[in-house]
């Protein structure tokens, strides 16, 4: 089948030139008959997760959930790599460890990651291992498509339609407290309630935070893969302070290697540009000899020399949002639309997976009564659910995301000073020493949604119990207090009495 990298989840990592179908400038709303009870916007990583987790936890099927895509359909060997940690992986184990299995014979396992110097000299060496001691959940590095592929053949065995060309315009909720959405092509679809998996340019965002502007961090990415495997196994963090820039390589096969290399640019215009064929394998070949010339080990220009895929994006971060879930409850975001992030701690796609997982789970708690009854996305239970979704998430994004703005500043500035690398050397070395990697990396993937939604579910019922018996205890108090107080004032009545006998 024919498979191409969706739109809607686009991140700056992801760019691709796809052909969708124009906005029409006067469009005729369509409803189309049949309503599903859930509608996710974007067929990327997270809607298909979505859906798949939705399909499992909450026993959606027969049209209950469908998906809609912009893109006109999926493409083989289209865009760059990503990287798949403990923490994503257990969402993929949750919903099938089948999935799981399918996701990782699809990618290359890490088993090292490697600081260098741009001559090819190694800082240090860390053993992915000390991420996470289970064998299922290792690091590995995956073509994007690849991974889409198999949460999309996934999605099709389990009877989930996913809709292709259908762009999303607008989001509004109805009087009837139904959510439409509008496509570019003028049709309509109403659902109970609406999921924006539809990435950094998010329409579905806007019906919940309104319209919001990406800023341009001053760094672009040129990147694609490479059939060349990499002389050494692991993923590859070369800094160069002759270029003043900073790279990743890493495997994704035996012999397919996926590259990215960083560079400070003053204006989007300098940071962006989609690149036919031809033209990226002369602008690879050119950074290829400059790199040369700078001193660069021919082991990092090997796949510049035999890419494909090649892409040059400019790099774009948003403020955090505080807000990820209309007043309704029934507009909700999660991934790229929520929490765009910067690529340099790996952790982007696996914030989307784990919202998946943490509103996977809180829906079938609080709107299938633990797994028990059908799907009631009733104002009363999408307002619990969505209210401890934004609790738990929308901090751990701003921590981890944070985390990764924080690496690439470091990585650049190992690049712009001589003297600042050397002083980072010495901190990745001692850091490996003592922790088995960078100490930065370990909250991202050591984190268990599961046992996360747990303890939250835990928490708010001993909360709830607390409250109830509060008052019961107060209750007796009262009714000491009103004890005593009579008692007090009989002493004190048969007091008066008898001292007024007395007179």
């Amino acid at each position: 089948s024919i498979f191409l990298h969706q739109v809607g989840e686009l991140t700056p990592l992801m760019a691709l030139a796809l052909n969708v179908d124009p906005v029409p400038s006067e469009i005729e709303v369509r409803e189309e008959a049949e309503q599903p009870s859930v509608l996710i916007a974007g067929a990327g990583i997270a809607g298909l997760c979505l859906a798949l987790a939705l399909h499992k936890h909450c026993r959606l099927a027969d049209g209950g959930i469908e998906v809609f895509e912009q893109a006109q359909a999926f493409a083989e060997n289209a865009g760059g790599g990503i990287g798949l940690y403990a923490n994503g992986l257990r969402v993929l184990r949750d919903i099938s460890p089948d999935l799981l299995a399918a996701v990782r014979a699809a990618g290359y396992d890490y088993i090292f990651r490697r600081w260098l110097r741009h001559d090819g000299t190694e800082v240090a060496c860390a053993c992915e291992d000390v991420l996470t001691n289970d064998a299922e959940l290792q690091s590995i590095g995956i073509r994007r498509w690849r991974l889409q592929k198999a949460l999309f053949d996934a999605a099709t065995a389990a009877g989930i339609v996913v809709h292709f060309k259908k762009r999303t315009e607008r989001v509004e909720l109805l009087a009837n407290g139904k959510v439409a959405v509008t496509f570019a092509d003028g049709t309509m679809k109403t659902a109970r309630v609406v999921f924006g998996a539809d990435g950094l340019k998010s329409k579905v965002r806007e019906a919940v935070a309104g319209t919001l502007g990406a800023e341009f961090t001053g760094v672009t990415c040129l990147m694609g893969s490479a059939k060349v495997p990499r002389p050494v196994r692991g993923i590859c963090f070369p800094s160069s302070v002759t270029t003043k820039n900073h790279a990743c390589f890493y495997p994704t096969g035996d012999t397919e290697t996926v590259f990215q290399l960083y560079f400070p640019a003053k204006t989007m215009e300098e940071a962006w540009g989609t690149l036919s064929h031809e033209e990226g394998r002369r602008q690879c070949a050119e950074l290829a000899e400059k790199l040369r010339n700078d001193g660069w080990d021919e082991a990092f220009l090997a796949p510049l020399h035999s890419a494909n895929s090649v892409i040059r994006v400019g790099l774009f971060s948003r403020e955090p949002l505080n807000k990820w879930v209309d007043a309704s409850g029934r507009i909700i975001l999660l991934g790229d639309a929520a929490h765009p992030p910067v690529p340099y701690i790996g952790q982007g796609a696996m914030m989307a997976m784990e919202d998946v997982g943490v509103l996977a789970h809180l829906l079938k708690h609080h709107c299938c009564n633990g797994g028990k009854s059908a799907f009631d996305p009733s104002a009363a239970n999408l307002s619990a659910a969505t209210s401890h979704y934004e609790t738990m998430r929308i901090s751990r994004t701003r921590k981890i995301l944070g985390n990764s703005h924080k690496l690439g500043a470091t990585q650049q500035r190992r690049a712009e000073s001589w003297v600042y690398n050397l002083q980072r050397e010495l901190s990745i070395r001692m850091q490996v020493a003592f922790y088995g990697t960078l100490a930065i990396m370990k909250p991202g993937a050591a984190y268990d949604f599961a046992q996360d939604v747990a303890r939250q579910i835990k928490e708010v019922e001993q909360s709830n119990d607390a409250s109830l018996a509060s008052p019961i205890v107060d209750l007796h108090t009262i009714q000491f207090r009103r004890r005593m107080v009579c008692i007090g004032l009989t002493i004190t009545a048969a007091a008066i009495i008898v001292i007024h006998g007395r007179r």
